[in-house]
């Protein structure tokens, strides 16, 4: 929306008894325009207690479009007969005719005989007069705070305290604003308000109580504060200017024209037998209305989809065609949308749907790369163990089988001499070679990590290279690999050697040899099996214990705590019920500490559902077990130091609603679906709206609601109204002050969302609102 400059204090005489009627109306315009900076501008003659006719039909001649006019007058108001009066301005909403300011002079003239008076006249009226003599008009009234001369908080008596029901009634429900050339020195203005319960909805207008156009926007006084004009973020009318009065946040005081700017969705048109769409958009606060089955979710949901390209399929409304919506977005940004179900399916705790599903909840989370590196490190390691577990029993079932051909310990008892194999001596032992022993695949991994830590060292400003160290490591590590190899070699050299001497001390005598060979063979079978069962325990309670927790730092978001967790531990029971659903009916394990190499044979696997078809099956299918229930969990702590997941479902919905209207990594539009279901009252009062009114400066927000707190105390800049008449959707927009087919959009937005204006009368009754303190 763009701003309107405003000025509502221009005189056209110095003697309102004598009213000048060669007003130069074309050289004010010219000077406002200049003031307005090529935008509206929204102005009003206002003479002391009388208006000067042949100005304002003068104005309504040469206003052109882009200057707007309020029928006005300055009054001279008594607090009470023994008091000064004080100025007060009063502007008509009526359409400005000849007749209509004829009718309001003749009021004026029965209110005021002479024109020019004396603040100490006796004759000057009460504010309940002027009242009644308008009491047919729909009007505002304003009066001067924070001026020099003649402002409401000084008309008053010393010591008088204002506090009658009837005074507070008078005042609460007539003055929609006050007028000063600044906004400085206004703050007795304001301390009165308070005391009437009325400073948040009555602001300042500045105006320039000008007198002669040549020096616009001068006023008379020479001694008067420079002018600071008031820009309105509203429309250039009667209602506009109202509506502004009663929201700050619609008056900008500067000299420069404010800026107001966000990419917007700008309209959306179609028609066919079904729906008559025909609704533009602003920026700021676009709020949907309706009765049920009238098109909100209609339209809203068809606009993401149009412009997020989002395929119609599952559509609930293409019996409407609304895949031919025309939706005009000039940016062509896509923007976010959250329907009225998803934020419930997620706040429900409704299974495949977590908070970080919703694309600016998940982007304002810290970025997770450091929790996946180092899960994925972490679950290599996981089935490193697995596979060195299954490979320990691979080798145990090996050695068993061998076991099984070798005949009884007693039948290999020699009681000759016999040669010995001196070569045998020499073969190292399994658990000895696992020292030295190093594979190509390890220390490829290790270089790639040095290289890696030495590119890091070498890019970053603040430390040292460690080139040396690292090259030094590189080496050390490959010559580790070529000992590693000359083992192997070594290794085969001697094995041969002792299995060929073997071979031949059997040709030499077949029995004795053979059976001693057996007999050594079956006593370093028992040590490797001995050392394989303690390597399987190994790696059964590293599995067992195994735990990797990781947390990221936090990011403050409108004052929550975002962070992600991974947690993944592993117990006993775990393992247990991995492996046993791995195996067959028959050969499930009753215990943890029962768990034995031989239970995880192939031929314990379970062949149908699941069907394991080998050890690597096996190992693959255990290690998707337990990554399974490895989870990535995004977490909020909420300003107040709650855990989100503790919440109640409309607590959840509060927190992620601020979240996403504090979202500010990007300027697309935001579309919610009626956000305040499930929501606190309290909550949509104070903090929903606030964060509404914070966002809707830089973003766009489309939002469709059933509750009147939203449009009014989140202050809509539109409203598109939905409504079924006899089976046909139709849907239009106005600005809040505006009218829909011929309904002011106040009216409409007090029937559908607030029970009409008589239940809003009820209630005012009801809560006793007879005091109106803050």
């Amino acid at each position: 929306m763009e701003p309107v400059y405003v000025d509502v204090h221009i005189h056209t005489s110095e003697n309102p008894d004598s009213l000048n009627q060669n007003y130069d109306i074309d050289t004010l315009f010219e000077k406002v325009r200049a003031q307005a900076q090529g935008q509206h501008g929204l102005i009003s003659l206002t003479d002391h207690n009388t208006i000067n006719k042949k100005a304002y039909l003068d104005a309504i001649a040469k206003c052109g479009t882009d200057i707007h006019l309020l029928l006005g007058v300055e009054l001279h108001i008594h607090y009470s007969v023994d008091t000064e009066a004080y100025h007060c301005h009063i502007f008509f909403k009526d359409n400005i005719s000849e007749q209509k300011i004829d009718e309001i002079n003749k009021i004026l003239d029965s209110l005021y005989e002479q024109k020019t008076v004396v603040k100490t006249d006796k004759n000057i009226p009460t504010l309940d007069k002027v009242i009644n003599e308008f009491d047919s008009y729909d009007f505002v009234l304003l009066p001067h705070g924070g001026q020099s001369h003649a402002t409401f908080d000084k008309a008053i008596p010393k010591g008088k305290k204002f506090d009658t029901m009837m005074e507070r009634s008078v005042y609460y429900n007539q003055f929609d604003g006050f007028t000063a050339r600044s906004d400085s020195g206004r703050e007795e203005t304001d301390k009165y308000f308070q005391r009437l319960g009325i400073s948040g909805f009555v602001n300042l207008i500045t105006c320039s109580d000008n007198y002669i156009p040549s020096s616009y926007p001068d006023a008379k006084a020479k001694d008067a504060e420079p002018l600071i004009p008031t820009w309105m973020f509203s429309e250039p009318t009667f209602d506009g200017f109202r509506l502004s009065l009663s929201e700050k946040s619609r008056l900008v005081y500067c000299n420069q024209k404010p800026e107001s700017w966000s990419e917007k969705i700008d309209c959306v048109k179609y028609s066919n037998e079904k729906i008559d769409i025909d609704v533009k958009f602003c920026s700021g606060l676009n709020v949907v209305i309706g009765g049920s089955s009238s098109g909100k979710t209609l339209l809203v949901d068809s606009i993401w989809r149009k412009l997020s390209h989002t395929n119609f399929d599952d559509s609930h409304y293409n019996s409407f065609d609304v895949e031919n919506l025309n939706v005009v977005n000039p940016s062509g940004i896509h923007p976010h949308y959250l329907g009225q179900n998803y934020i419930m399916k997620v706040v429900g705790d409704e299974e495949g749907h977590n908070i970080e599903d919703i694309d600016i909840i998940r982007s304002l989370f810290p970025d997770n790369k450091e929790v996946v590196n180092r899960v994925n490190t972490s679950l290599a390691k996981l089935k490193n163990d697995i596979t060195q577990l299954i490979q320990t029993v691979k080798d145990i079932k090996s050695i068993e089988d061998k076991l099984n051909t070798t005949s009884q310990i007693g039948r290999l008892l020699v009681f000759n001499a016999v040669k010995q194999n001196i070569i045998t001596g020499f073969v190292p032992q399994e658990e000895n070679r696992d020292i030295i022993r190093y594979s190509k695949d390890k220390k490829e991994a290790h270089i790639a990590a040095l290289l890696e830590i030495k590119e890091v060292l070498s890019r970053n400003p603040f430390v040292k290279e460690q080139n040396v160290t690292i090259d030094g490591l590189i080496a050390m590590l490959q010559e580790i690999y070529r000992y590693s190899e000359m083992e192997a070699m070594v290794y085969k050299e001697i094995k041969d050697a002792s299995d060929n001497y073997a071979t031949q001390l059997r040709t030499e005598s077949q029995e004795d040899q053979t059976k001693t060979q057996e007999f050594n063979y079956l006593l370093e079978s028992a040590k490797q099996y001995i050392y394989l069962n303690r390597k399987f325990m190994k790696h059964l309670n590293s599995i067992a214990a195994y735990h990797d927790e990781i947390e990221t730092k936090e990011i403050v978001s409108s004052g929550h705590h975002l962070y992600i967790s991974n947690q993944f531990k592993m117990n006993k029971d775990v393992v247990l019920n991995s492996f046993n659903y791995m195996l067959k009916s028959g050969k499930k394990i009753n215990c943890f500490d029962d768990i034995r190499p031989q239970c995880l044979y192939e031929s314990n696997f379970s062949k149908q559902k699941p069907k394991v078809q080998d050890y690597n099956d096996f190992i693959d299918r255990v290690y998707n077990e337990f990554v399974s229930m490895n989870k990535t969990v995004y977490k909020i702590k909420t300003k107040d130091d709650k855990d989100f997941e503790s919440l109640s479902a409309g607590w959840k919905t509060s927190v992620l609603l601020d979240l996403i209207l504090g979202y500010d990594k990007d300027i697309a539009p935001i579309i919610i679906d009626q956000p305040e279901d499930n929501l606190a009252t309290k909550y949509i009062n104070d903090g929903l709206v606030a964060a509404i009114k914070k966002v809707k400066k830089n973003k766009q927000i489309i939002l469709v609601s059933h509750n009147a707190t939203i449009p009014m105390m989140g202050d809509a800049q539109q409203i598109i109204y939905c409504e079924n008449s006899q089976g046909k959707i139709v849907i239009r927009s106005a600005p809040l002050e505006g009218e829909i087919n011929g309904t002011p959009v106040l009216d409409l937005i007090a029937s559908i969302t607030d029970g009409g204006k008589p239940s809003i009368k009820k209630r005012v009754k009801k809560y006793n609102l007879k005091k109106f303190t803050e």
